[in-house]
């Protein structure tokens, strides 16, 4: 099987996807699961997709992915708080694009996630190669999502696993048995993530997600 466990739907407020476009262009691009981890928020969504109830947590320090989670993880907490409660919901606590320069966790990061984020959708190639080497070097299984804030990006990056239903994923993520594939950011594309990360920021009254 192959997913996107990193995507934003309109309940995160840097998207306006909505979740039936996200599934509809996710199983045109051959998707066979994806997970739905918007910004600090906690929705169950009944889509035909085999769907991982996500979120992805602001931190302290930076974004975390949560998931397989069955409540609302909160947001401001330390990186270290912040895992613990995914971990009480059940969850696995994965460091998101954690060297990219916006939202990731950088200097600040510590060796406590279940996995890393190893392959994103918004980060150049040398960032995801150095990321794949830090979790190499930390001995944690890698994941890849795209981030996708719109529908059209939605399986620019994936992760692939042996299984037939949700619960193989789990199992392939933590005994690190996941191949990951997909498109790094381009310069140009950089460029103009970069903008819009300014533009929603200044647009938020300098308000961090």
């Amino acid at each position: 099987m192959i997913g996107d466990i990193h995507i934003h739907s309109k309940y995160s407020p840097d998207s306006r996807s909505e979740p039936e476009l996200i599934e509809k262009y996710a199983i045109q691009k051959g998707m066979d699961f994806i997970a739905i981890s918007d910004h600090n928020t906690f929705r169950k969504h009944d889509l035909k997709i085999k769907t991982i109830p996500a979120e992805e947590v602001s931190s302290l320090d930076g974004h975390i992915l949560a998931i397989f989670i069955n409540n609302e993880i909160p947001k401001g907490l330390s990186q270290e708080e912040t895992v613990e409660k995914i971990h009480d919901a059940g969850g696995i606590a994965i460091a998101a694009h954690p060297l990219r320069y916006v939202n990731g966790l950088r200097k600040e990061f510590r060796d406590i996630y279940d996995a890393i984020e190893i392959k994103s959708g918004r980060c150049s190639e040398s960032c995801n190669k150095r990321t794949e080497a830090m979790a190499e070097k930390l001995k944690r299984p890698g994941t890849a999502g795209s981030d996708a804030h719109f529908y059209y990006e939605v399986g620019r990056v994936w992760m692939e696993i042996d299984g037939n239903d949700v619960e193989d994923i789990r199992k392939a993520i933590l005994s690190k048995k996941t191949k990951v594939s997909g498109k790094d950011l381009s310069f140009t594309d950089q460029i103009s993530l970069y903008w819009k990360f300014v533009s929603e920021y200044a647009g938020r009254g300098f308000k961090r997600i």
